[in-house]
Protein backbone atom coordinates (compact mmCIF):
# COMPACT_ATOMS: atom_id res chain seq x y z
CA UNK A 1 0.00 0.00 0.00
CA UNK A 2 1.06 3.58 -0.66
CA UNK A 3 1.35 6.31 1.98
CA UNK A 4 2.06 3.94 4.89
CA UNK A 5 2.76 5.83 8.07
CA UNK A 6 5.72 4.70 10.16
CA UNK A 7 4.33 6.22 13.36
CA UNK A 8 2.88 4.02 16.10
CA UNK A 9 -0.87 4.26 16.67
CA UNK A 10 -2.33 5.00 20.09
CA UNK A 11 -5.67 3.28 20.59
CA UNK A 12 -8.54 4.05 20.63
CA UNK A 13 -8.32 6.04 17.41
CA UNK A 14 -10.93 7.61 15.10
CA UNK A 15 -10.30 7.36 11.38
CA UNK A 16 -10.58 10.97 10.27
CA UNK A 17 -9.62 12.48 6.92
CA UNK A 18 -5.96 12.70 7.95
CA UNK A 19 -5.75 8.91 8.39
CA UNK A 20 -7.81 7.64 5.44
CA UNK A 21 -6.35 7.32 1.93
CA UNK A 22 -8.16 6.53 -1.32
CA UNK A 23 -6.87 5.45 -4.73
CA UNK A 24 -8.31 3.75 -7.84
CA UNK A 25 -8.07 -0.01 -7.95
CA UNK A 26 -6.86 -1.93 -11.00
CA UNK A 27 -10.46 -2.20 -12.18
CA UNK A 28 -10.86 1.51 -11.54
CA UNK A 29 -7.92 2.37 -13.80
CA UNK A 30 -9.35 0.17 -16.55
CA UNK A 31 -12.74 1.88 -16.12
CA UNK A 32 -11.10 5.33 -16.40
CA UNK A 33 -9.22 4.31 -19.56
CA UNK A 34 -12.45 3.06 -21.13
CA UNK A 35 -14.17 6.35 -20.29
CA UNK A 36 -11.30 8.30 -21.87
CA UNK A 37 -11.53 6.18 -25.02
CA UNK A 38 -15.32 6.65 -25.16
CA UNK A 39 -14.88 10.40 -24.69
CA UNK A 40 -12.32 10.58 -27.52
CA UNK A 41 -14.65 8.65 -29.82
CA UNK A 42 -17.60 10.88 -28.93
CA UNK A 43 -15.56 14.00 -29.67
CA UNK A 44 -14.28 12.57 -32.94
CA UNK A 45 -17.75 11.61 -34.22
CA UNK A 46 -19.63 14.41 -32.41
CA UNK A 47 -21.94 11.79 -30.91
CA UNK A 48 -24.28 13.29 -28.30
CA UNK A 49 -25.39 9.87 -27.01
CA UNK A 50 -21.74 8.98 -26.49
CA UNK A 51 -21.23 12.17 -24.47
CA UNK A 52 -24.32 11.33 -22.40
CA UNK A 53 -23.07 7.81 -21.65
CA UNK A 54 -19.56 9.02 -20.73
CA UNK A 55 -20.86 11.68 -18.33
CA UNK A 56 -23.38 9.26 -16.82
CA UNK A 57 -20.73 6.60 -16.14
CA UNK A 58 -18.27 9.23 -14.91
CA UNK A 59 -20.83 10.61 -12.48
CA UNK A 60 -21.51 7.09 -11.18
CA UNK A 61 -17.77 6.61 -10.62
CA UNK A 62 -17.51 9.87 -8.66
CA UNK A 63 -20.49 8.94 -6.49
CA UNK A 64 -18.99 5.48 -5.83
CA UNK A 65 -15.71 7.15 -4.79
CA UNK A 66 -17.57 9.22 -2.18
CA UNK A 67 -19.37 6.12 -0.88
CA UNK A 68 -16.07 4.21 -0.65
CA UNK A 69 -14.44 7.01 1.32
CA UNK A 70 -17.44 7.42 3.61
CA UNK A 71 -17.59 3.68 4.26
CA UNK A 72 -14.39 3.86 6.32
CA UNK A 73 -14.34 7.50 7.46
CA UNK A 74 -15.31 7.93 11.12
CA UNK A 75 -14.69 4.33 12.17
CA UNK A 76 -13.21 3.89 15.63
CA UNK A 77 -10.63 1.22 16.35
CA UNK A 78 -10.88 0.61 20.09
CA UNK A 79 -8.29 -2.09 20.79
CA UNK A 80 -6.24 -4.94 19.35
CA UNK A 81 -5.52 -7.97 21.53
CA UNK A 82 -4.52 -11.61 21.18
CA UNK A 83 -4.51 -14.60 23.51
CA UNK A 84 -1.45 -16.87 23.83
CA UNK A 85 -1.00 -19.77 21.40
CA UNK A 86 1.52 -22.54 20.83
CA UNK A 87 4.12 -22.48 18.08
CA UNK A 88 2.67 -23.95 14.88
CA UNK A 89 -0.87 -22.71 15.62
CA UNK A 90 -2.59 -19.61 14.28
CA UNK A 91 -2.49 -16.42 16.33
CA UNK A 92 -5.82 -14.57 16.42
CA UNK A 93 -5.69 -10.80 16.89
CA UNK A 94 -9.12 -9.43 17.83
CA UNK A 95 -9.53 -5.91 16.48
CA UNK A 96 -12.48 -4.23 18.21
CA UNK A 97 -14.11 -1.74 15.84
CA UNK A 98 -16.95 0.72 16.53
CA UNK A 99 -19.05 1.50 13.45
CA UNK A 100 -20.50 4.91 14.31
CA UNK A 101 -23.79 6.27 13.02
CA UNK A 102 -24.27 4.21 9.85
CA UNK A 103 -23.73 0.73 8.43
CA UNK A 104 -20.33 -0.28 7.08
CA UNK A 105 -20.15 -2.76 4.23
CA UNK A 106 -17.41 -5.17 3.13
CA UNK A 107 -14.62 -4.00 5.42
CA UNK A 108 -11.36 -5.92 5.00
CA UNK A 109 -8.87 -6.27 7.86
CA UNK A 110 -5.43 -7.84 7.61
CA UNK A 111 -2.01 -7.83 9.22
CA UNK A 112 1.31 -7.84 7.41
CA UNK A 113 1.67 -11.31 5.92
CA UNK A 114 -1.85 -12.54 6.76
CA UNK A 115 -5.01 -13.11 4.70
CA UNK A 116 -7.84 -10.59 4.77
CA UNK A 117 -10.86 -10.93 7.03
CA UNK A 118 -14.00 -9.34 5.56
CA UNK A 119 -16.97 -8.23 7.62
CA UNK A 120 -19.99 -5.92 7.72
CA UNK A 121 -20.79 -3.66 10.66
CA UNK A 122 -24.21 -2.44 11.70
CA UNK A 123 -24.73 1.15 12.76
CA UNK A 124 -23.83 2.02 16.39
CA UNK A 125 -22.32 -1.40 17.01
CA UNK A 126 -19.06 -2.67 18.47
CA UNK A 127 -17.58 -5.82 16.99
CA UNK A 128 -14.37 -7.79 17.47
CA UNK A 129 -13.02 -8.78 14.06
CA UNK A 130 -10.44 -11.60 14.08
CA UNK A 131 -7.22 -11.17 12.12
CA UNK A 132 -5.37 -14.49 11.77
CA UNK A 133 -1.60 -14.86 11.49
CA UNK A 134 0.52 -18.04 11.53
CA UNK A 135 2.65 -18.35 14.68
CA UNK A 136 5.62 -20.23 13.30
CA UNK A 137 8.03 -19.91 16.24
CA UNK A 138 7.97 -19.18 19.96
CA UNK A 139 8.34 -15.66 21.30
CA UNK A 140 6.31 -12.48 21.01
CA UNK A 141 4.56 -12.17 17.65
CA UNK A 142 4.30 -8.46 16.82
CA UNK A 143 2.69 -7.68 13.44
CA UNK A 144 4.38 -4.78 11.71
CA UNK A 145 1.04 -3.17 10.88
CA UNK A 146 -2.69 -3.73 10.47
CA UNK A 147 -4.57 -2.54 7.38
CA UNK A 148 -8.26 -1.66 7.38
CA UNK A 149 -9.63 -1.16 3.86
CA UNK A 150 -12.76 -1.22 1.71
CA UNK A 151 -13.64 -1.22 -2.01
CA UNK A 152 -17.39 -0.95 -1.48
CA UNK A 153 -19.62 -0.37 -3.44
CA UNK A 154 -18.31 -0.88 -7.01
CA UNK A 155 -14.69 -1.89 -6.50
CA UNK A 156 -13.40 1.06 -8.54
CA UNK A 157 -11.67 2.74 -5.60
CA UNK A 158 -9.95 1.46 -2.46
CA UNK A 159 -9.99 3.46 0.77
CA UNK A 160 -7.67 2.31 3.54
CA UNK A 161 -5.78 3.16 6.68
CA UNK A 162 -2.68 1.62 8.26
CA UNK A 163 -2.48 1.10 12.04
CA UNK A 164 0.57 0.26 14.14
CA UNK A 165 -0.85 -0.41 17.64
CA UNK A 166 2.12 -2.49 18.84
CA UNK A 167 -0.10 -5.46 19.71
CA UNK A 168 1.70 -8.70 20.60
CA UNK A 169 0.75 -12.36 20.88
CA UNK A 170 2.68 -14.65 23.23
CA UNK A 171 3.68 -17.80 21.36
CA UNK A 172 4.52 -20.70 23.67
CA UNK A 173 6.93 -23.44 22.54
CA UNK A 174 5.24 -26.41 20.90
CA UNK A 175 4.99 -29.09 23.64
CA UNK A 176 6.94 -32.32 23.15
CA UNK A 177 5.81 -35.24 25.29
CA UNK A 178 8.05 -37.53 27.29
CA UNK A 179 8.94 -38.63 30.79
CA UNK A 180 8.73 -36.05 33.58
CA UNK A 181 12.16 -34.73 34.59
CA UNK A 182 12.03 -32.75 37.81
CA UNK A 183 13.55 -32.17 41.21
CA UNK A 184 11.87 -31.51 44.54
CA UNK A 185 11.83 -27.99 45.95
CA UNK A 186 13.71 -27.76 49.26
CA UNK A 187 12.59 -24.22 50.03
CA UNK A 188 10.09 -23.89 52.88
CA UNK A 189 9.56 -20.20 52.34
CA UNK A 190 7.03 -20.77 49.59
CA UNK A 191 5.06 -23.17 51.81
CA UNK A 192 4.80 -20.61 54.61
CA UNK A 193 3.63 -17.91 52.22
CA UNK A 194 1.05 -20.03 50.47
CA UNK A 195 -0.61 -21.40 53.61
CA UNK A 196 -3.20 -23.66 52.03
CA UNK A 197 -2.00 -25.23 48.80
CA UNK A 198 -4.12 -26.53 45.98
CA UNK A 199 -4.48 -30.26 46.36
CA UNK A 200 -7.08 -32.94 46.81
CA UNK A 201 -7.72 -32.89 50.57
CA UNK A 202 -10.74 -30.67 51.30
CA UNK A 203 -13.45 -29.43 48.94
CA UNK A 204 -13.47 -25.61 48.95
CA UNK A 205 -16.15 -24.89 46.31
CA UNK A 206 -16.56 -24.31 42.59
CA UNK A 207 -14.47 -22.01 40.41
CA UNK A 208 -14.76 -20.98 36.78
CA UNK A 209 -13.13 -23.43 34.39
CA UNK A 210 -9.72 -22.45 33.04
CA UNK A 211 -7.95 -24.24 30.15
CA UNK A 212 -5.62 -26.81 31.65
CA UNK A 213 -7.73 -27.58 34.75
CA UNK A 214 -7.91 -31.24 35.69
CA UNK A 215 -10.55 -33.06 33.63
CA UNK A 216 -11.67 -35.18 36.58
CA UNK A 217 -12.44 -32.04 38.63
CA UNK A 218 -15.09 -30.69 36.23
CA UNK A 219 -18.46 -30.16 37.98
CA UNK A 220 -20.68 -32.15 35.62
CA UNK A 221 -23.80 -31.70 37.73
CA UNK A 222 -23.54 -27.92 37.55
CA UNK A 223 -23.02 -28.16 33.79
CA UNK A 224 -26.08 -30.39 33.36
CA UNK A 225 -28.19 -27.84 35.27
CA UNK A 226 -27.13 -25.15 32.81
CA UNK A 227 -25.08 -23.21 35.35
CA UNK A 228 -21.97 -23.13 33.15
CA UNK A 229 -18.61 -24.87 33.14
CA UNK A 230 -16.97 -25.04 36.58
CA UNK A 231 -14.29 -27.12 38.25
CA UNK A 232 -14.14 -28.35 41.83
CA UNK A 233 -11.58 -26.48 43.92
CA UNK A 234 -9.76 -28.54 46.55
CA UNK A 235 -7.38 -27.32 49.23
CA UNK A 236 -5.61 -28.62 52.27
CA UNK A 237 -2.63 -28.12 54.47
CA UNK A 238 -0.92 -31.28 53.29
CA UNK A 239 -0.98 -30.98 49.51
CA UNK A 240 1.72 -32.46 47.36
CA UNK A 241 5.39 -31.71 47.67
CA UNK A 242 6.51 -28.92 45.37
CA UNK A 243 8.61 -29.86 42.35
CA UNK A 244 10.79 -27.75 40.07
CA UNK A 245 11.28 -28.30 36.36
CA UNK A 246 14.93 -27.54 35.73
CA UNK A 247 16.32 -26.56 32.32
CA UNK A 248 19.68 -28.22 33.05
CA UNK A 249 18.20 -31.58 34.03
CA UNK A 250 17.04 -32.30 30.50
CA UNK A 251 19.35 -34.38 28.37
CA UNK A 252 19.45 -32.45 25.12
CA UNK A 253 21.91 -30.15 23.41
CA UNK A 254 19.12 -28.33 21.59
CA UNK A 255 17.66 -25.37 23.49
CA UNK A 256 14.36 -25.44 21.62
CA UNK A 257 13.85 -29.13 22.40
CA UNK A 258 14.45 -28.46 26.08
CA UNK A 259 11.94 -25.62 26.11
CA UNK A 260 9.35 -27.76 24.33
CA UNK A 261 9.85 -30.56 26.86
CA UNK A 262 9.48 -28.10 29.75
CA UNK A 263 6.30 -26.78 28.13
CA UNK A 264 4.80 -30.29 28.05
CA UNK A 265 5.76 -30.89 31.71
CA UNK A 266 4.15 -27.63 32.84
CA UNK A 267 0.93 -28.46 31.01
CA UNK A 268 0.83 -31.94 32.57
CA UNK A 269 1.55 -30.61 36.06
CA UNK A 270 -1.18 -28.01 35.63
CA UNK A 271 -3.70 -30.66 34.57
CA UNK A 272 -2.79 -32.70 37.65
CA UNK A 273 -3.05 -29.64 39.96
CA UNK A 274 0.53 -30.10 41.12
CA UNK A 275 2.59 -27.49 42.92
CA UNK A 276 5.46 -26.75 40.52
CA UNK A 277 8.13 -24.19 39.75
CA UNK A 278 10.49 -23.48 36.88
CA UNK A 279 14.24 -22.99 36.79
CA UNK A 280 15.79 -21.40 33.70
CA UNK A 281 19.25 -19.91 33.20
CA UNK A 282 19.06 -16.48 34.82
CA UNK A 283 15.45 -16.83 35.97
CA UNK A 284 13.62 -18.91 38.59
CA UNK A 285 9.88 -19.00 39.18
CA UNK A 286 8.93 -20.34 42.64
CA UNK A 287 6.37 -23.14 42.95
CA UNK A 288 2.71 -22.21 42.71
CA UNK A 289 -0.51 -23.34 41.02
CA UNK A 290 -3.30 -21.90 38.92
CA UNK A 291 -3.79 -20.56 35.42
CA UNK A 292 -1.91 -17.31 36.10
CA UNK A 293 1.13 -19.28 37.30
CA UNK A 294 0.92 -21.56 34.26
CA UNK A 295 0.88 -18.55 31.93
CA UNK A 296 3.83 -16.99 33.76
CA UNK A 297 5.89 -20.15 33.35
CA UNK A 298 4.94 -20.68 29.70
CA UNK A 299 5.63 -17.03 28.89
CA UNK A 300 9.08 -17.39 30.48
CA UNK A 301 9.69 -20.27 28.06
CA UNK A 302 8.32 -18.28 25.13
CA UNK A 303 10.55 -15.26 25.80
CA UNK A 304 13.61 -17.23 26.91
CA UNK A 305 16.84 -15.72 25.55
CA UNK A 306 14.81 -13.18 23.54
CA UNK A 307 16.06 -9.66 22.97
CA UNK A 308 12.77 -7.75 23.07
CA UNK A 309 12.66 -4.08 24.09
CA UNK A 310 9.08 -4.36 25.28
CA UNK A 311 9.90 -6.98 27.91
Amino acid sequence: MLFRSQKSTTLPVTLDRHRVYIFPTRQGFVFILVLVAMLAGSINYNNNLGFLLVFLLGGMALVSMLHTYRNILGLQVMSVSAGPVFAGDDAVFDMRVRSGGHDRKVLALSAAGSPETKTDLQANADQAVPVIMPALRRGLLRPESFTLSTVYPLGLFCAWTVLRPGAACTVYPAPIGGAMAMRTDDSKKGDRQKGIRSGSDDFKGLKAYQPGDAFQHIAWKALSRGQGLFTKDFGGAKGRRAVVFDFFQLRSDDTESRLSRLCAMILQASRESRLYGLALPGKTIPPDTGSAHRHRCLKALATFDADDPHE
